[in-house]
């Protein structure tokens, strides 16, 4: 980082649209670092800070443009897309452990520039922005992790052009065991109408279901992962029932981590740790939360997310029998 530099230390905080103008706003992150489980929660932290009240700046994004030829960030290792509740936080806190690495999960501004038309939209200015977003903040920062929301697996031919050799996963779920997570805290793309920008359209008559609309949402999602596992190389699928051990001896070894011991008994520390609340145990629910499925989340799965589930676990379980003579070691081997 050059101390001559004077927007060094800023970064996208988020884009906006003004009278047909694609307008960016930076705020002053300085050397601070991505530990929250999200990025906004780390947004939701700097934006309490007077200095970033007062003095925020607007650009154009010719800016951002501008900045990713001269400060073209760290390089992109690795893509999380996934399906919701089912892991994904877990697996980009584990991650954000790694002694050299920046994780950005679920930035804010990248959702807004998914849903912008071209040619605001295009592969230029989405490297750009994770340019922006993806610099060091320390000294030993050397590469970069990308969480996605689980609504932009509808843009994973956008994403996986724009950056075609990085490595992707796609975390998934039983769907009863999903469903039963959102009916009891709904996310964002459970409410109708909300992932219309996204170009997820749900049938009308799940308008007045949320939970059905829902249900669609998931199943689009998982759709599209299993299409890009077949268009895209560089794809690896693992289902939450393979956590926290897949974390160690498959996401790994797809990123391409070459972990000492040290880091590796750093990671299975954090792996042990529930991903949103720090001090709490790590502790598998996926029979808890069969056990409570009510009928109407039952008819949803089946009608909705059975086929599309299935076919995702028919393409892992190739991939692993594909996989299965390769030799593996454990990490911290010398």
């Amino acid at each position: 980082m050059n101390n001559t530099d004077a927007m060094a230390g800023w970064l996208p905080f988020f884009l906006t649209a003004h009278n047909g103008q694609r307008q960016v706003e930076w705020g002053y992150m300085g050397r601070e670092r991505f530990t929250e489980p999200f990025f906004l929660d780390t947004l939701q932290r700097l934006l309490y800070r007077q200095f970033n009240h007062l003095f925020r700046q607007q650009s154009g994004l010719d800016l951002l443009l501008e900045r990713a030829q001269s400060h073209p960030g760290l390089p992109l290792k690795g893509i999380v897309f996934h399906m919701s509740r089912c892991g994904s936080t877990l697996a980009a806190q584990w991650l954000a452990a790694l002694p050299d690495s920046v994780v950005l999960s679920e930035p804010e501004p990248l959702d807004t520039l998914l849903q912008w038309p071209a040619p605001y939209s295009n592969t230029e200015t989405i490297q750009a922005l994770l340019a922006a977003l993806g610099q060091p903040r320390r000294e030993s920062d050397r590469r970069l992790f990308l969480k996605t929301d689980c609504w932009h697996t509808a843009h994973i031919d956008r994403l996986l052009t724009a950056f075609p050799d990085t490595p992707w996963v796609f975390l998934y779920r039983n769907p009863v065991e999903v469903l039963v997570s959102q009916q009891r805290m709904p996310g964002w793309h459970m409410v109708p109408g909300t992932m219309t920008g996204h170009g997820l359209h749900p049938p009308d008559e799940l308008w007045n279901n949320p939970l059905g609309n829902g249900a669609w949402i998931l199943s689009a999602i998982l759709d599209q992962a299993g299409q890009a596992m077949k268009r895209h190389s560089n794809g690896l699928l693992l289902n939450y029932s393979e956590l926290p051990e897949a974390l160690e001896n498959k996401l790994a070894i797809h990123f391409g981590l070459d972990l000492n011991t040290q880091d590796a008994e750093t990671l299975r520390a954090v792996a042990g740790r529930h991903s949103k609340h720090r001090h709490a145990e790590f502790k598998p629910d996926a029979a808890e939360k069969r056990a409570v499925a009510d009928t109407h989340i039952l008819e949803l799965a089946d009608r909705w997310l059975d086929k599309p589930y299935r076919l995702l676990e028919q393409l892992r379980l190739d991939d692993a029998t594909n996989l299965s003579s390769k030799p593996s070691f454990p990490l911290g081997t010398p």
